[in-house]
């Protein structure tokens, strides 16, 4: 509800008989009950409130968190970016299922964004209640204190364990609808109260309409990934790792530690994000997919913030300097002349002398570097802003050979 479009009140799952609560004064649900979007109730303390169902937007931004969710244009500019495409579901289908993995669930914001652009892939879940969703959505629109939203989420939790254990069937046919999923969300959290507070926002949105679409996971992300392949290594054989993921998104710190891990899991040409507050944080997995050879190419970079729409790329490279190049090339060149290589070097002085009118600071910058190797990070255009954080882009390669990358 909104009062002269500026003031919002979220409401908890609407019944008989409850009452709205706001300083501006209580609203009867019975009010509200029936009404369709756009109508106006009155608070009773006479303000004017127009009722609104929701969106999104609206969700996750105001439901309560534990942590600072990844927000609406950034969550649509990552799903953007994966350009998903998914086809409406068939029974019988030989293509692999769509698979993706978000490592660090956060608030649920970006889950949520993800669970919606799949679910058109799928069939329907098997009917259920919808009182767990109804729960779910007036447990994290209860209490905003973390010490209460932990409480909340644990019990949210304790209250799903039952409802699974009510009926074998229902189970089974759970199981059964889950294995017949063409498009499946895994996201991994290593905090369970965490994972169990994203569970009940993904839950709470518009009676878990997209829940069904998500697999919720506690731990490390690679340790999770060595779990998947030895639960799909059916035969038990030691057999090379067959890649399952179509896509992934690391949102956590130190992702540069699991970017060898997250690659063998992952289809060739499939695409894997980054998403950190920091460039340099980018930069130290471009550095560590070099040192370890890992088969990943970068395609962009980009920065998001306010009034970026679609981000702004960034030129974030790994070079030589044409300097070091070029004295590259005359040491190689002196070694297999003929004589020794102080003669080559004598007979070339007047390029010795040229190379030693190198800036100090480039100098510099080359001495620090022990494989010659640099960054170059700037903006394509225009000056730097100061934004919400940096995507980093990677496609996975389809060999593992090394490409030569140095620019002259």
């Amino acid at each position: 509800m909104k009062e002269d479009l500026s003031r919002e009140l979220f409401t908890k799952p609407l019944r008989h008989g409850k009452t709205v609560q706001s300083k501006w004064g209580s609203i009867p649900h019975d009010s509200l009950i029936g009404k369709s979007a756009r109508d106006i109730v009155t608070s009773s303390t006479g303000r004017c409130f127009q009722v609104h169902v929701p969106t999104l937007e609206d969700y996750v931004t105001l439901t309560p968190r534990l942590v600072t969710p990844v927000y609406p244009a950034d969550a649509n500019l990552i799903v953007s970016l994966l350009d998903l495409h998914v086809v409406p579901y068939q029974s019988a289908s030989d293509e692999r299922p769509l698979e993706i993995l978000e490592a660090g669930t956060g608030h649920g914001s970006l889950t949520l964004h993800l669970a919606r652009a799949i679910s058109g892939a799928n069939p329907m879940p098997p009917t259920e209640s919808l009182e767990d969703s109804e729960i779910a959505q007036e447990e994290v629109s209860n209490d905003q204190s973390p010490s209460g939203l932990e409480s909340r989420t644990n019990e949210l939790a304790t209250k799903s364990l039952v409802s699974m254990e009510t009926g074998s069937s229902i189970a089974l046919a759970s199981q059964k609808w889950k294995a017949s999923r063409r498009a499946v969300i895994h996201t991994v959290d290593i905090s369970a109260t965490y994972s169990q507070h994203a569970e009940g926002i993904v839950r709470g949105f518009r009676q878990g309409m997209y829940a069904a679409n998500v697999d919720f996971h506690v731990g490390n992300v690679s340790e999770w990934i060595d779990e998947q392949f030895n639960i799909r290594n059916v035969d038990g054989l030691e057999v090379p790792r067959k890649p399952f993921l179509c896509h992934v998104i690391l949102d956590l710190p130190g992702s540069h530690h699991q970017l060898a891990q997250v690659a063998s899991a992952l289809h060739t040409d499939g695409m894997l994000i980054v998403f950190n507050p920091s460039l340099t944080q980018i930069i130290d997995c471009v550095t560590s997919i070099i040192a370890k050879e890992v088969p990943l190419w970068l395609d962009k970079v980009v920065e998001l913030g306010t009034g970026m729409t679609g981000g702004r790329e960034w030129d974030v490279r790994t070079v030589k300097p044409r300097a070091l190049l070029k004295a590259e090339r005359r040491r190689k060149e002196a070694e297999s002349a003929s004589g020794s290589f102080i003669e080559a070097l004598e007979d070339r002085s007047d390029d010795v002398e040229k190379s030693a009118t190198l800036g100090q600071e480039q100098s510099q910058a080359i001495s620090r570097s022990g494989t010659g190797w640099e960054m170059v990070c700037r903006p394509k255009a225009g000056e730097r802003v100061v934004g919400g954080g940096f995507l980093g882009v990677w496609r996975k390669m389809a060999d593992r050979g090394r490409t030569d990358r140095s620019e002259n």
